[in-house]
């Protein structure tokens, strides 16, 4: 079968304490953390820098984003709540026509089976993050397999179109690919919109405006909206 999966909001998220006497957020130790984690559980991703404002005050519920930015190009939202006033943030990663975030991937398409088959499967993409190259294919392994009765599911072949959206297809014991006509869409996001939250001390790396184009490849990127926002 085949399937299509609207890019949105990752689900995945990782908790950083940082602790101090200081009333603002210890940003580079942040910065720092972040990006090592992306490259840590990223596929074959490097990058450059990631980037958050200066002078952000220690504030239970509020947030701020970060910019990530690619080698050798390319740059994405990553959105910061801190989680109480003594400096443990929540962050992650927007779904884009940058970066795919794979365990919201592997939600979708446990949901998918469930719903059609009504059999539960694990799905294995290999990675929390990876990056959203157009007509790239890749596997997503059913661990243990998905008993279908006369033949067995093993994996789920993923699809990106031309576009930068995502499509899969059963991939069953015989290496038949299952596919049937479907559609899907992209939500784009970008880290062009760090106006609220970049510090006018420390250069902007994209310039200011709603929304901003974003150039990677010939891909038009746009940032999300968060509640709260006033820019």
């Amino acid at each position: 079968m085949h399937a299509g999966y609207r890019l949105g909001l990752v689900t995945s998220s990782i908790i950083l304490g940082l602790t101090g006497c200081t009333p603002k957020l210890n940003m580079t130790a942040i910065e720092a953390e972040i990006k090592a984690e992306i490259e840590r559980h990223g596929r074959r991703i490097s990058l450059a820098e990631v980037r958050c404002p200066l002078n952000v005050v220690r504030q239970s519920g509020a947030y701020f984003r970060c910019v990530g930015t690619l080698k050798p190009e390319g740059e994405f939202t990553i959105n910061v709540t801190q989680m109480d006033d003594a400096g443990t943030v929540n962050w992650d990663i927007p779904n884009s026509q940058i970066i795919l975030n794979l365990v919201k991937l592997e939600t979708s398409i446990q949901e998918d089976l469930a719903k059609r088959l009504t059999k539960r499967a694990i799905i294995d993409c290999g990675a929390v993050y990876r990056i959203n190259q157009p007509g790239e294919r890749f596997e997503c392994q059913i661990v243990g397999g998905l008993d279908l009765g006369t033949e067995q599911l093993d994996a789920i072949l993923v699809k990106v179109t031309p576009e930068g959206d995502l499509n899969w297809h059963e991939v069953r014991e015989n290496n038949q690919v299952v596919d049937a006509a479907s559609t899907s869409t992209t939500t784009s996001t970008s880290a062009s919109e760090s106006a609220d939250t970049a510090d006018s001390t420390r250069p902007a790396t994209t310039p200011t405006g709603t929304p901003t184009r974003k150039i990677a490849g010939t891909r038009e990127v746009e940032r999300p909206r968060i509640a709260g926002d006033d820019d």
